[in-house]
């Protein structure tokens, strides 16, 4: 009868045991699964006029107009005008005046999106000469 206690409570021990290496197994995964990835993409840059590039966080909320070649203060929908919109990790090109409007149905670029677009990291307003990449910090 102490016997089987005995054996019985070895039993448990082993169970507990495999129980928290488990747990901890998947703890473990959990957590690196959870880490930020080295080298994501973090910023976008706006390329745009003759050779100009203005970065900004991905992160940050902003909405940047280039008109004519220069950054503008505001949107007039005068000259060759693109909106680009930033935000939550996102770049859209909000408006265009340019002749198609293609670079507008491009949608939303994210880490995300970029893995099913047909330009992957690009958005790209070819008759104004505007290009946004979604890069990691060190380009």
């Amino acid at each position: 009868m102490e016997r089987n206690k005995a054996d019985n409570r070895q039993k448990l021990n082993w169970i507990l045991t495999g129980a928290a290496i488990a747990f901890a197994a998947l703890a473990i995964a959990v957590c690196l699964l959870l880490k930020p990835k080295t080298g994501a993409a973090d910023r976008f840059v706006i390329r745009y006029g003759d050779g100009k590039t203005v970065a900004f966080s991905a992160w940050e909320t902003r909405t940047v107009v280039i008109r004519d070649g220069e950054i503008a203060d505001r949107a007039t929908g005068e000259g060759d005008e693109n909106v680009i919109h930033i935000e939550n990790g996102e770049a859209w090109m909000e408006q265009a005046n340019c002749p198609h409007g293609e670079c507008v149905k491009q949608g939303r670029l994210s880490e995300e999106t970029a893995k099913k677009r047909p330009l992957g990291t690009w958005i790209v307003c070819a008759p104004h000469r505007v290009y946004v990449e979604l890069a990691e910090g060190g380009q």
